[in-house]
């Protein structure tokens, strides 16, 4: 076997495979550190994008609240301009039923409401004679300007268990829905037709007033009359 004894050469080719092998790692490295600064560049750019996203979106949220704000106003303007008021007048006059009847009509929506005085005696359901009287006016308005109307007819109470007549009413449920029903009947045997009217009796689950004093108790107890389109 032939040796090369020649140092020189063996100190060449190894310097030759050194000085390779160190331009490769310095490629290497410098790949590295580009792809480094490359990443470093884009999480920046994602967290500015991020940032400006979402004071975006709080910009956006706001300019929605101040749209929903400005149709909130223009809703109210509008249904309290004298031509608006002028107009629902015009086509559904409200009526006047007497003393302590209270008569609101929106569009073609009319709500009465009766105080339970006037038409029954305490924890009772049966009308007085006098209550016949405004219950007819109401019909007659019915009648004449919401023939095709559907009516629902509400009793309601104040929150007092039933105490001098619990023998004729389980509870507040039972005699507010007792009432109404007196009201339908009423309603119908003057000539309404029973496909329009339906009863329907909330106890003392929708008070318009405090129970925590006498005053306020009186006025939920009482009876309403919705007469609209549907």
């Amino acid at each position: 076997m032939q040796r090369d004894g020649n140092p020189a050469g063996l100190i060449g080719r190894a310097a030759l495979v050194l000085a390779i092998v160190t331009v490769a790692a310095m490629a290497a490295g410098c790949q590295e550190q580009q792809l480094q600064e490359r990443n470093a560049a884009l999480q920046k750019q994602l967290e500015q994008a991020l940032v400006q996203n979402a004071d975006l979106q709080a910009e956006n949220d706001g300019l929605k609240g101040q749209n929903q704000a400005l149709t909130d106003e223009l809703g109210r303007v509008k249904s309290t301009t004298p031509e608006a008021a002028g107009t629902a007048a015009a086509g559904k006059p409200k009526p006047d039923f007497g003393e302590g009847v209270d008569v609101q009509v929106v569009g073609d929506t009319m709500t009465v409401t009766l105080p339970d005085k006037i038409l029954f005696d305490s924890g009772k359901a049966d009308l007085k004679a006098a209550s016949k009287h405004v219950l007819d006016k109401v019909i007659a308005v019915l009648n004449r300007d919401y023939a095709t109307s559907k009516i629902r007819v509400e009793g309601h109470t104040d929150n007092e268990p039933i105490r001098k007549t619990k023998k004729l009413w389980t509870d507040n449920w039972d005699l507010s829905c007792n009432r109404a029903m007196a009201v339908v009947r009423h309603v119908v045997s003057k000539g309404v037709d029973p496909k329009r009217v339906y009863a329907a009796g909330y106890s003392h689950y929708k008070p318009v007033a405090s129970n925590a004093t006498a005053a306020g108790k009186a006025r939920n107890r009482r009876v309403v009359m919705v007469v609209s389109p549907r």
